[in-house]
């Protein structure tokens, strides 16, 4: 029996389906290669602390700066699990775990997207390039995992499941946000496609943005977003800076914005009048595209989820023929599966090598031990930067750092101050404050340079990084 599917599923390789294959082993590779981030080390490290005290993190314990301070933790369901898969399986099994959640949301692009699997694929990659800019190890995957199946349930019009949703969503990312924006975007299209799903998903709406109060933070949850929201700008952090028309690796996002504005322009009326494609749920792929439009325009983070939603969102609106379907006289099944085969193997080849030989692009190992051996010897309160925070409640977990990636804990005026260190190295006043007796600084800083200056003792030093002690 097996042996004489065998051959059936060979002939039924067709060319389309190789080019699906090719398209989703690329962007399985370049998932399982993500490299790990500021972020992504403070996230385990508060896991840890979670499974060790059995209770969510809610005060400040890493930093010297803001000890004891209340950190609303919109993402401390993430951090447990981020955790505890480290704990069995490492660094490889994070990210692969990070991984499938990449590839299970474009499995989810690929099922919306109402076009032919050529046209599908060709739109895949089209804009895959720019929407992995910001993939690693965090929250942020499994937003756009959610991002996703939210929408393939709107577009269902199975909203019985919102609810859940929201509620694993809150507890996962404070991009449950999306969500709430998506929903808002949706009723409208519901009420063109279906005056009686329209009804049910106001209802389901309603629920789940109650079920997003079930969380750690309870009624303050929202409060707390949006205080976030506004220290984030504050601070200038770059993945919330507007995406660049300069950058070359924004050219598809910009150029699918233009199409997408275009065809909703040109298409969107007679999509409107189309029983079929309002039956099929084409006005709802296309609200959920234009309403994350506006959010990618004001932050580099969010245009991954807008291209995601933007392939369905172009295929239904796109005139048919305009990216014609040529069947290959020929078929070449054996062929094709050789190729599929030999490009997922190598994938998998590329994957195990990188990560049994600690590549440096993966960022597994981000800090010199000797740099973090000489920081052990260092006594006094430290001073480090924004950027390394992460890494050092991490890999010196003896040491409270005095600033990280947090930024919730912190004062946007404690963030100015350090930033102001950085720039003029006028380090005495905020050393003199925070009694900083030991120093994790770029190497060629000006700070690095007037504290050896003053007679501050290198502990350590290459071409990177300098550890320094009063």
């Amino acid at each position: 029996m097996s042996a004489a599917a065998s051959p059936a599923a060979v002939e039924r390789f067709t060319f389309d389906r190789l080019v699906t294959t090719l398209v989703f082993a690329a962007i399985a590779l370049a998932a399982g290669l993500m490299p790990a981030q500021n972020d992504t080390w403070w996230q385990l490290r508060a896991g840890r602390e979670m499974w060790r005290v059995h209770g969510v993190l809610l005060r400040d314990t890493f930093s010297h700066t803001a000890f004891g301070a209340f950190w609303p933790n919109h993402e401390w369901l993430t951090q447990a699990i981020f955790y505890a898969l480290y704990s069995v399986g490492g660094l490889p099994l994070l990210t692969l775990a990070s991984a499938a959640a990449i590839v299970a949301a474009w499995a989810l692009v690929w099922r919306l997207t109402p076009a032919a699997p050529r046209t599908r694929s060709l739109l895949i990659a089209f804009v895959v390039v720019a929407a992995c800019s910001t993939w690693s190890p965090r929250p942020q995957v499994l937003s756009l995992l959610l991002t996703m199946t939210l929408i393939a349930l709107l577009r269902a019009r199975r909203y019985v499941w919102l609810p859940l949703v929201f509620l694993l969503w809150a507890n996962l990312h404070g991009g449950v946000l999306l969500g709430v924006w998506l929903l808002g975007a949706a009723v409208p299209a519901a009420w063109i496609e279906s005056r009686d799903s329209a009804k049910r998903l106001a209802i389901a709406g309603m629920l789940s943005i109650a079920a997003t109060y079930v969380t750690p933070l309870g009624t303050h949850f929202w409060i707390d977003i949006a205080e976030s929201l506004g220290r984030i700008r504050q601070l200038g952090i770059a993945e919330w800076a507007p995406p660049r028309i300069s950058d070359p690796a924004t050219i598809p996002f910009w150029l699918a914005l233009a199409a997408l504005g275009a065809l909703a322009a040109i298409r969107g009326p007679r999509l409107l009048r189309d029983p079929e494609a309002c039956a099929s749920g084409h006005v709802t792929l296309c609200a959920a595209a234009i309403a994350l439009a506006p959010l990618a325009l004001t932050a580099s983070r969010n245009v991954p989820p807008f291209l995601m939603a933007a392939v369905p969102a172009l295929a239904a609106l796109m005139p048919a023929g305009i990216l014609p379907e040529r069947r290959r006289a020929v078929e070449h099944p054996g062929l094709n599966v050789a190729l599929a085969g030999g490009a997922c193997a190598a994938a998998v080849v590329a994957i195990t090598v990188a990560y049994a030989t600690g590549a440096s692009h993966l960022a597994w190992s981000p800090l010199p031990r000797a740099s973090l051996t000489a920081l052990d010897a260092c006594s006094g309160n430290l001073y480090n930067r924004y950027d390394e925070g992460g890494y050092l409640i991490w890999f010196a977990p003896d040491k409270k750092v005095f600033l990280d990636g947090r930024q919730d804990p912190y004062s946007p005026a404690l963030v100015a101050e350090q930033i102001h260190v950085e720039k003029t190295g006028d380090y005495a006043p905020t050393f003199s404050r925070y009694a900083i007796g030991c120093a994790y600084t770029p190497a060629e800083s000006i700070v690095a340079a007037r504290l050896v200056e003053a007679g501050w003792k290198p502990l350590y030093k290459d071409s990177q990084w300098a550890v320094l002690t009063r």
